[in-house]
């Protein structure tokens, strides 16, 4: 089976042509119970809506940012390390109920 990806970035518009919601048999396709054939496997290709798209480009976007601010990190290891790091009970005790209530 081969996967084709066209106008990822592109975005389709959903025309007469878009088979969704339509059954298999309606399209001229295998019954229930009956196994492609090989020559059918051929044939098969993935259209990507939308909203897939825009998650396919978010999905870059994100792989390509640093995973760790290292300058953010070195800002709090040297406020730990001259005392200076202050910690806001208040924004902790918060965040602890505002992440219970998600549950």
């Amino acid at each position: 089976m081969s996967i084709e990806i066209k106008n990822l970035s592109q975005p389709q518009a959903r025309g007469a042509g878009d088979s969704r919601g339509t059954s298999e048999s309606a399209r001229g396709g295998k019954g229930a119970g009956q196994a492609p054939s090989p020559a059918d496997n051929t044939a098969d290709k993935i259209t990507l809506t939308g909203a897939a798209r825009r998650l396919s480009d978010l999905e870059q976007t994100a792989a390509s940012q640093p995973q760790v601010d290292e300058k953010r990190v070195a800002e709090l290891r040297q406020a730990i390390q001259d005392g200076s790091y202050q910690v806001n009970a208040q924004a902790v005790a918060e965040g602890l109920i505002k992440s219970e209530t998600l549950f």
